[in-house]
């Protein structure tokens, strides 16, 4: 018989290292592998996921802000015809409110008048405007008056404050102050009475309808005479005062002079009584 050879020591030595090296790679670090690569493949799907929804959200954020754009636009264009149409019927109502009460305050203002009655009293309207706007106008008789005044004035002040100084001497200005002029006094007096003529002839016409343009009109010229009146004569007080204050001065220097010429006798009569 044939006997069978025993294995030697180091031949079961390198198989038990065999084992156990097989099983120490494939069994424990297997587990523990597949476990962290689940963890990561799970991260890795949710940040893909949110990228997913970035990539979404970022695409059609241009497309949802345009049709915004356009949304607004067309509320923005509605509301504002419409608002244009509420405009336009509320300036047709005001209009013709305002129509309603023109006409009704030139009927009170024509009432218990005629047609030849009432052709005076527009002409006497027609005419308090007409002398007014010329009177107050550029080149106007008013307008004349006021600005020979104010030119004269100036000069007054120049000559009063060369005096003060002193310095009418050397200059061409006249020492004292002189009245405008009979001219003047004609055109003022001659304006005032017209001013005041005008006033009569509106006061005639009546006031009309505080809240109608007619009424309206006959105020404001009403108001306007007036204070054309009260200008006139605040010149007129300030020539008046200006030229007595002019007078006395004037007479203050003919009494300093008189008494320097008294003095000037007195001395020579004394000085021949000295000589002696």
């Amino acid at each position: 018989m044939h006997s069978r050879a025993k294995p030697s020591v180091a031949s079961e030595r390198t198989v038990s290292l065999r084992c156990i090296k097989s099983s120490s790679t494939v069994s424990i670090p297997k587990q523990i592998v597949s476990e962290s690569d689940e963890g990561l493949a799970e991260d890795i799907r949710h940040i893909q996921r949110e990228l997913l929804k970035l990539h979404i959200l970022h695409s059609s954020s241009a497309k949802n802000q345009e049709k915004w754009r356009q949304s607004a636009r067309t509320h923005l264009r509605k509301r504002f015809e419409a608002l244009k149409e509420r405009h336009v019927e509320i300036a047709d109502i005001s209009y013709q409110t305002r129509e309603l009460k023109n006409r009704s305050a030139l009927v009170n203002w024509c009432r218990n008048t005629q047609g030849p009655e009432m052709g005076k009293r527009v002409y006497i309207l027609s005419s308090c405007i007409h002398e007014i706007y010329n009177d107050a106008g550029f080149g106007g008789d008013y307008s004349l008056t006021v600005q020979a005044f104010h030119k004269w004035y100036d000069q007054a002040q120049t000559i009063r404050e060369s005096r003060k100084h002193d310095r009418t001497h050397d200059t061409a200005q006249p020492e004292y102050v002189e009245e405008i002029g009979p001219g003047w006094q004609n055109d003022m007096n001659a304006l005032q009475r017209r001013l005041g003529t005008l006033t009569g002839d509106l006061r005639a016409l009546g006031s009309g309808s505080a809240s109608s343009n007619l009424g309206q009109v006959l105020l404001l010229l009403h108001d306007l005479i007036i204070d054309m009146l009260t200008e006139l004569d605040c010149i007129r007080s300030v020539e008046s005062e200006l030229i007595a204050q002019e007078r006395l001065w004037f007479d203050e220097q003919i009494a300093t002079l008189s008494l320097n010429v008294h003095n000037e006798r007195e001395e020579t009569k004394r000085s021949p009584c000295k000589k002696q």
